[in-house]
This record gives structure tokens, C-alpha cells and sequence, in this order.
């Protein structure tokens, strides 16, 4: 089962290295890329909403999602599978990208894109789907840039959304009793 689901895997990266790759889609999904590494965009927007009272929740949010996502994707799921990369298993001769060093499953760049899209889209539809479709670019880059698999990248997106979607109202909901505590209790 694992043996197909690898094959079709590289299918797909090879299809998207055939048909897709070109100068333009090569700096493009560098650059886009780039802004998930260590969920370094995903983590200094968290810490720009906290400084307005206003989006302070969203703020909170946000940043404890992606703390509770890298915890379980990077620091649990990463090391339970030990899932070597596709530029690893079959290298390529034009990669874009240095060699990353973690295993391969599941994409931390997709998870933590969509663990932060996920909280922001909570409190503001409009800047969540903005967030949201960066951070689908993200994920498909993590692709085009052949440093993961596309169930690495699902799995990444899957995890993203479940923590995001479970945490993001429960937490909202209490930081909204400890900010704003009701006058009448």
C-alpha cells in the first residue's frame, strides 16, 4: 500500500517538474516558500496582532495554534514516521532549494500555513482567505520545489486545519472572558 501510494506520489512531483517548472515559477515558489520556513511569516503576524487590542485575540490564537502544530508535526509525526524526502529518495539535478535536514511527513511550511490561515480566517473571513490562498501557495511550492511529497503536504494541510479548528473557538472564547470579562457575573 505504501509502495503505491509513493508511486503515485512521484507521478505528481514528476508531472508538476515536466509541465510546470520554467524561470519564472522557479523564483516565484522560492520566494514563496521562503516565507514558511520555521513559520517565520505565519509567527511575526501572530506577534503584529498582538500589539492592537483589537485583533490581540486573533493574535493569541494564531500563535498558539502553530505552537500546538509544530509540537505535534515536527516534534511528534515527523519522528514517528521518519519519511525520507523525494529529493532524498530520488534526487534531481536542478532542486531549488538546499537540502532540508527534518524527514518529510507531513509538511511543517503546510501546516503551519494552514493552522495560521485557519485562526486568522475566525476572526476576519476577508484576511483569512487572503491568508488562505498564501497559504496554499505555500503548500503547492513545498511541491514544485521537490522537497515534499503530496501526501506530505494533504497530511500538513489536514493537520493545519484540525488543530486550527478545534483550538481557534475554545481559545477565542476564553481569551474573551479573561479581556473583556462580563460587568454582571
Amino acid at each position: 500500500m505504501t509502495a503505491a501510494i509513493t508511486s503515485l506520489d512521484f507521478s505528481l512531483l514528476y508531472w508538476i517538474q515536466a509541465h510546470m517548472r520554467n524561470d519564472f515559477f522557479d523564483g516565484f515558489f522560492k520566494l514563496v516558500t521562503h516565507l514558511g520556513d520555521a513559520g517565520i511569516f505565519w509567527i511575526a503576524l501572530g506577534i503584529i496582532l498582538l500589539c492592537f487590542p483589537k485583533t490581540r485575540r486573533c493574535g493569541i490564537c494564531m500563535l498558539v495554534c502553530l505552537a500546538v502544530t509544530a509540537l505535534l508535526g515536527e516534534g511528534l509525526l515527523k519522528h514517528l514516521f521518519t519519511r525520507e524526502r523525494p529529493c532524498v529518495q530520488q534526487p534531481i539535478a536542478d532542486i531549488l532549494l538546499a537540502l532540508p535536514t527534518t524527514y518529510s511527513f507531513p509538511s511543517g511550511h503546510s501546516a503551519s500555513s494552514f493552522t495560521a490561515a485557519t485562526a486568522l480566517f475566525f476572526h476576519d473571513r476577508r484576511a483569512g482567505i487572503a491568508a488562505y490562498i498564501l497559504a496554499a501557495l505555500i503548500a503547492f511550492s513545498r511541491l514544485y520545489c521537490y522537497v515534499h511529497f503530496p501526501t506530505d503536504v494533504l497530511t500538513g494541510i489536514a493537520l493545519g486545519l484540525c488543530v486550527g479548528i478545534v483550538l481557534t473557538p475554545r481559545l477565542s472564547s476564553r481569551l474573551l472572558t479573561c479581556i473583556h470579562p462580563d460587568p454582571s457575573a
